[in-house]
């Protein structure tokens, strides 16, 4: 490889004692390759087997704990031990050539459209109208929040028992655990709403209760980890800013989880700077990695296409996740490491059928176009 680039296969340790060989892991991606019931598929298997070699620890698309939880159609599960067999495939499919395999965890909350076609109803913190969903969310109650955190719990054991090697759980990208976190979306008055410690209160239950589940039942080494999107700034409704995600930053310090991974979308993507408050401005990736403990591993997800953009991210962050990029370039790593860094690709024509995307794809493809990195024809060819 080129001396520039040997910064970014410099090991990773992570807290949990698992150790990675380079400063890449595969992005959480919703490939769309499951059965509608969320039933492990063929076709994810053959997702990421194509990708095993990616790095050595990879991610999996959301998956909701949830049957009553839809938020892609053709989405991954993970809500009571009949999913168990599938997920002990992927996880298998994922180690295969002796990669690490987390689990996304996560529950859509009022974004599980699909479940709302079906039974008309769908969970949110707030039951008050969006002006983005074409259909009314229902509160939940107290009782059945403390649920919801149970069944992360639940789904984090079936997680250990189909032989991952850790757990993310999803706070971003407005789903339920970013839903509750959010002023916008959460107008509650109980102990699960109203000031921003109660707003924090179900992400921390969470994290709790699968820390416990973890410290009592994995006899591996074994990762959690936590995603979330560091703003949430609709025009003139702010959910929340840069210095009240420092605030949960702090409380998942006290927890010395293994990462904090964020999730930062559009042309910026890991250079992504605070649009509003004390830090408005700033490269939010360095200011989170300055608030996260020592232990913590912090990554960082955005446009991250080419060799050039990997090294940058790395000088904000521990790790850089690659998602589109390995959508469309499997080597992609492979190619900087032997100093061929040139031939990587952006450009799927031609090549559709050897990368393995599952036919139902095109439903997420629109998640590859926030960057501008993705070349048109690209995006044309996914269909």
């Amino acid at each position: 490889m080129k001396k520039e680039f040997e910064k970014l296969f410099e090991p990773v340790q992570f807290k949990s004692g698992i150790k990675i060989n380079s400063r890449f892991v595969m992005s959480p991606m919703v490939v769309e390759g499951s059965t509608y019931e969320g039933y492990v598929g063929e076709e994810d298997l053959s997702y990421f087997e194509r990708r095993a070699n990616v790095s050595d620890l990879l991610i999996s698309g959301a998956t909701s704990i949830a049957k009553d939880a839809n938020a892609f159609g053709y989405g991954l599960t993970n809500a009571d031990e009949s999913y168990l067999e599938g997920m002990k495939k992927l996880a298998a499919t994922m180690k295969k050539n002796g990669a690490k395999a987390i689990t996304q965890l996560f529950h859509p909350g009022y974004a599980a459209k699909y479940s709302y076609q079906e039974n008309k109803n769908v969970y949110a913190p707030s039951a008050i109208p969006f002006s983005f969903l074409d259909y009314p969310t229902t509160e939940l109650s107290e009782a059945e929040v403390e649920q919801l955190v149970r069944g992360f719990g639940e789904a984090a054991l079936r997680a250990i028992y189909a032989g991952f090697d850790g757990i993310e759980i999803h706070g971003a990208n407005h789903y339920l655990i970013q839903q509750f976190f959010s002023k916008t979306s959460n107008k509650r008055s109980d102990k699960w709403g109203g000031s921003l410690e109660n707003r924090a209160r179900f992400a921390l239950a969470i994290v709790d209760e699968i820390q416990h589940v973890i410290r009592e039942n994995a006899e591996r080494p074994f990762v959690l980890g936590y995603r979330l999107s560091p703003e949430e700034i609709h025009e003139e409704t702010v959910g929340y800013t840069l210095d009240d995600t420092l605030y949960l930053i702090k409380q998942l310090n006290e927890r010395e989880l293994d990462y904090v991974h964020l999730s930062l979308f559009g042309p910026s993507g890991y250079r992504s700077k605070a649009v509003l408050g004390n830090r408005t401005g700033e490269v939010i990736a360095r200011v989170v990695k300055e608030n996260l403990n020592n232990a913590t591993r912090l990554i960082v997800a955005g446009d991250i296409t080419s060799a050039d953009k990997a090294l940058e991210a790395v000088k904000y962050a521990d790790i850089a996740a690659l998602a589109s990029a390995v959508i469309v370039d499997p080597e992609f790593v492979e190619k900087i490491k032997v100093g061929a860094e040139n031939t990587i690709s952006l450009d799927i024509t031609n090549r559709l059928e050897e990368l393995k995307l599952p036919r139902n794809f095109y439903l997420v493809k629109s998640a590859m176009t926030s960057n501008k990195s993705i070349p048109q024809i690209t995006l044309d060819a996914i269909k």
